[in-house]
């Protein structure tokens, strides 16, 4: 009995001693963050867009971030204005260059304006971030970033697929939050969540189910082109024309936009909320319709299984309900809003699927935008 104790002692005290090891080890490999990040710093990440998968995209998609995690320059010291952008996967453009998605362009088209200060613009959006996700951003990632003359929202889409549950994410909870809002954060919640091993194996774990799942952005857009099949072989009779109640959500959508204003008020900012355009009609051509891949009745991962779909009709219903609500907030005196949804038309040439732009919508979006923050936004003093 004896002899069997000391054995498992010394096996408990090698693994502890095993444990440890590997905890070091991995603080030095990976140590803790002390700040949020939206991407991880200096990330480098070639996509290899394709026809079948991104219509309307060419070339290869270099995605680049930089040393505060965001996919845009650094930031210039001599900038006289800052803009960042709110948003989720419209807004970061993942599959297009990176000297052509629609955020560098606006910066680009803000500093050849004549008699224009040096501006420099900033990317905070992220896939499937909806307004709950900019309130963190508000609360965590703004307090560490240098301070914005003019904040931008593109916002609503993912607002929409959550309260229709055909997202990545099944619920805008108080963890996926966190989880979604940002690649990289600082410890939380005591000494488990501060060990190195528990973090990589957070990761290890959130790598594994992104394979397993088929994560979307994959380099070379081989998610994108199995979604799109999977779409336009559904059966006509798996189409759904009626979409679930959405008041509870629409309230919150409400909510949320007018704290995100009362946030850009108390931030010193004034911030420009957009429309969201998508290419979703009652009436679609067959181009329109050849690019859709989205709209699917529950979680990501089930969509080729099941291939039960929302109807483009219901789903640009639901659209216009987010749109309106947004539309009805800016009447509120001292907001800023455009209707980009109206500006951009649902045409085949300006997406490559449902709701992202191709090259020749990112040059459009930012033709507009340039403008509007033109119209607006003064330079510092």
């Amino acid at each position: 009995m004896r002899t069997a104790l000391r054995r498992l002692a010394a096996v408990l005290v090698a693994c502890g001693l095993m444990l440890l090891v590997m905890e070091l080890v991995l603080r030095a490999w990976y140590p803790a963050p002390t700040r949020y990040y939206v991407w991880p710093p200096n990330l480098r990440v070639d996509f290899a867009p394709s026809d079948a998968a991104t219509p309307g995209v060419t070339g290869q998609g270099r995605f680049r971030t930089n040393s505060l995690g965001l996919r845009s320059d650094e930031p210039f010291p001599d900038a006289r204005r800052i803009v960042y952008v709110f948003g989720g996967s419209t807004a970061a453009d993942l599959y297009l260059d990176q000297d052509e998605a629609w955020v560098a362009l606006v910066q680009r088209g803000l500093n050849a304006a004549p008699g224009q200060p040096r501006t420099w613009v900033g990317n905070l959006a992220r896939p499937s971030l909806a307004s709950v996700h900019n309130l963190v951003h508000f609360d965590r990632l703004l307090p560490e970033l240098p301070h914005a003359d003019l904040l931008v929202n593109l916002v609503g889409v993912n607002d929409l697929q959550l309260a229709l549950k055909s997202s990545y994410l099944d619920a805008a909870t108080p963890a996926t939050q966190l989880a979604w809002a940002f690649a990289m954060r600082p410890p939380e919640g005591g000494v488990w969540s501060r060990l190195a091993t528990v973090r990589a194996a957070r990761l290890a774990w959130q790598t594994w189910r992104q394979a397993r799942f088929g994560l979307v952005q994959t380099r070379g857009a081989e998610g994108y082109a199995r979604l799109r099949e999977c779409r336009q072989t559904a059966p006509p009779t798996n189409l759904v024309n009626t979409l679930p109640p959405l008041d509870a959500a629409l309230a919150e959508y409400r909510r949320n936009l007018r704290a995100l204003a009362e946030r850009a008020g108390a931030y010193g900012a004034p911030m420009l909320f957009l429309t969201q355009p998508t290419l979703w009609a009652e009436n679609m051509g067959p181009a329109e319709r050849a690019r859709l891949l989205a709209g699917g009745l529950g979680p990501i991962k089930t969509w080729c299984a099941h291939q039960r779909y929302f109807s483009p009709r219901a789903l640009a219903e639901g659209m216009r309900a987010f749109n309106d609500v947004l539309r009805d907030v800016c009447r509120t005196p001292g907001m800023l809003c455009r209707d980009l949804a109206a500006a951009l038309p649902p045409r085949a040439e300006y997406f490559y699927d449902d709701m992202h732009l191709s090259e020749a919508g990112a040059r459009r979006v930012a033709e507009l935008v340039v403008g509007w923050i033109l119209e607006i936004s003064p330079p510092r003093s």
